[in-house]
């Protein structure tokens, strides 16, 4: 379940990449209740490490939330020196002026700085081992801001599914509408992670416990694969009558994309046992959250 009601005090938030699929949940959930900024990202170009301090400077905030960056694992492969200054070189020029005026910074990070190898829910203390260079972006990014802000939080999220911008369980579902072959990757597994509970969690840890630093698993509970992914998002949307019969989903392999330019981890599955801890209760099972994404689906038959 999301995190119980509670007081929120009125804060002044700077969100980066609120055009994205998490920025813009973050950024919908909290302009009711606080003073939002977002700037868009010729405003704020994170490719630009040497211009991104000044233009923070200029901007009054108590909490910098950080959802942007180069996030294609194929992207970065091929240009991993661009992907090191928008993931590591300007989220720490952020997080130095986070500390320097003694504002809390929340840096987005991801199931890929795992390496993939095992098969047991992965903590916050696990080995970060990346096998590809998004995984080694995000990971020096991780570390560059935990070194420049004694009061930033580093939160992983996976599979980030929800609001606006098409996702997984969209794609999918339009497959199916449309008449087409499903198909989705049977041996890689992580946790689907709906964005409005990501915003949920984080405004109840930076109002609740402001003093939470290091680094927290922001996930929903369980597991799955791609395949098993898209086979409960049908199995849901034809419960709820999008869908006039139910069809089969085939199974691919990560040897089936040869042309994936990066190496992608396997299992990246991370344990949301700390994330628990704060919220007074599990977060609810992704297959939960998805029921609510396809029930407010705008697909039809």
């Amino acid at each position: 379940m999301p995190a119980k009601q509670f007081m929120v005090k009125r804060m002044k938030i700077f969100i980066t990449g609120a055009t994205g699929r998490l920025g813009g949940a973050l950024k919908r959930h909290y302009v009711t209740r606080h003073a939002v900024v977002a700037p868009t990202r010729a405003e704020l170009d994170l490719s630009k490490p040497d211009e991104v301090a000044e233009i923070v400077r200029g901007i009054d905030f108590d909490l910098l939330i950080n959802c942007a960056g180069m996030i294609s694992p194929d992207e970065c492969e091929r240009d991993p020196l661009g992907a090191l200054r928008v993931n590591a070189e300007s989220p720490a020029a952020i997080a130095a002026e986070c500390q320097r005026r003694g504002a809390r910074m929340i840096h987005i990070s991801t199931d890929y700085v795992f390496g993939g190898e095992g098969d047991s829910a992965l903590s916050e203390d696990s080995p970060a081992q990346p096998i590809n260079a998004y995984g080694r972006s995000k990971l020096a990014g991780e570390q560059a801001v935990l070194a420049a802000s004694s009061k930033a939080l580093v939160a992983r999220v996976s599979w980030l599914f929800g609001a606006v911008v098409p996702s997984f369980p969209d794609q999918a579902l339009a497959q199916a509408i449309a008449g087409k072959e499903v198909s989705a990757i049977a041996d890689k597994w992580s946790v689907p992670t709906i964005v409005d509970d990501v915003a949920t969690w984080l405004e109840h840890v930076f109002t609740q416990y402001p003093e939470t630093t290091g680094i927290l698993h922001v996930c929903n509970s369980g597991e799955a694969t791609w395949h098993s992914y898209a086979e409960a998002t049908l199995a849901i949307a034809y419960e709820f009558g999008l869908l006039k019969a139910l069809p089969t989903v085939q199974m691919q392999r990560l040897e089936d994309f040869p042309n994936f330019f990066a190496k992608r981890p396997r299992y990246t599955t991370m344990s949301n046992a700390r994330l628990a801890g704060l919220l007074g209760e599990p977060p609810r099972l992704w297959q939960e959250a998805l029921r609510d994404c396809v029930r407010c689906s705008r697909l039809s038959v």
